[in-house]
């Protein structure tokens, strides 16, 4: 019961912090997908080592930080319940599983673009194409920011967390799940695979967090032609009922065009969506806890029988 406590802090520091992060520093810098990915990039350039293994330094950072996380979740099952040390030990583990995802970003960029389009005269192609992007960055935002260090870490604890991202921020770099560094480290792509399950579980959020009538309303036919639009993207035109165009492919051939008012809807949406997958990852944590086996008891020595 400890743990399970322990965990669910750990994630509900992690929720404050990345507020507290967005509302006084903003977004990660150089558009970086996380803290995490950032402070990476940064210790990658720091090392001092030869040239020809340069390309090898962003492996090295990231696994001096999924050992360091590892090493700070042993450390505080020895703290004492109620101490100091302890205390610190948890908001130490809520910051580093702070900086492996980001929430706010989308809804900022969205928030932004409403307020300009609300404020200026833009042209109405222009407005449109700006809402489209937005909406379905929105919809991306959700999947590509939280679901996979959510349910790293509620299925593999803070390591888990960070391991993902540090994965995540590696693909990235070098030409995302097929670039060298993805190859060299999922030989095997299993990447590809944890990213679509990542996609379809976005997309569910989305949909539930629209309600359950939107599950009928997702047109097999329609879904079939826009399938290779991200599966969170094709969710959002459905809750919304508009059509998206993402990275020059239509999502929701047959439903209008969005404008301006639809960015406070879908940013609600995406606000619902956190919060159910939010207490998804809570109720896991607490389940798998629940769920997992007592450890086994060390046999006792001779002389402590007598």
């Amino acid at each position: 019961m400890r743990r399970t406590t322990d965990r669910l802090a750990v994630f509900g520091l992690a929720l404050l912090f990345q507020t507290v992060a967005q509302a006084v520093l903003g977004p990660p810098p150089d558009g970086r997908p996380s803290w995490l990915a950032w402070g990476l990039e940064r210790a990658s350039r720091a090392l001092e080592i030869p040239p020809r293994l340069r390309p090898l330094a962003p492996l090295a950072a990231a696994a001096v930080a999924v050992r360091g996380a590892a090493l700070l979740e042993q450390n505080i099952s020895r703290r004492r319940p109620g101490g100091w040390s302890r205390l610190f030990a948890l908001a130490t583990q809520g910051v580093l599983l702070a900086a492996t995802f980001d929430v706010w970003r989308s809804l900022s960029a969205a928030t932004a673009a409403e307020r300009e389009l609300s404020q200026d005269e833009v042209d109405p192609t222009i407005a449109a194409e700006r809402v489209e992007a937005e909406l379905g960055s929105l919809a991306q935002g959700v999947s590509e920011g939280v679901v996979g260090p959510w349910a790293a870490y509620a299925a593999f604890d803070l390591p888990g967390a960070v391991a993902y991202a540090a994965v995540e921020s590696l693909g990235g770099r070098a030409g995302g799940v097929e670039g060298p560094l993805a190859t060299l480290i999922d030989p095997r792509r299993r990447l590809i695979s944890v990213r679509r399950a990542r996609d379809t579980i976005a997309g569910a959020a989305t949909l539930a967090a629209r309600g359950r009538g939107e599950l009928a309303a997702l047109d097999l036919e329609e879904f079939a032609i826009g399938s290779e639009t991200p599966l969170p993207v094709t969710a959002m035109t459905v809750a919304l009922d508009r059509r998206l165009v993402w990275n020059g492919r239509v999502a929701g051939w047959a439903r209008p065009a969005p404008s301006a008012r639809d960015l406070a809807r879908g940013r609600r949406l995406a606000m619902r969506s956190l919060g159910i997958l939010a207490a998804a990852a809570a109720l896991c944590i607490a389940l798998g806890d629940l769920l997992r086996p007592l450890p086994a008891e060390a046999p006792k020595r001779e002389d402590e029988w007598s």
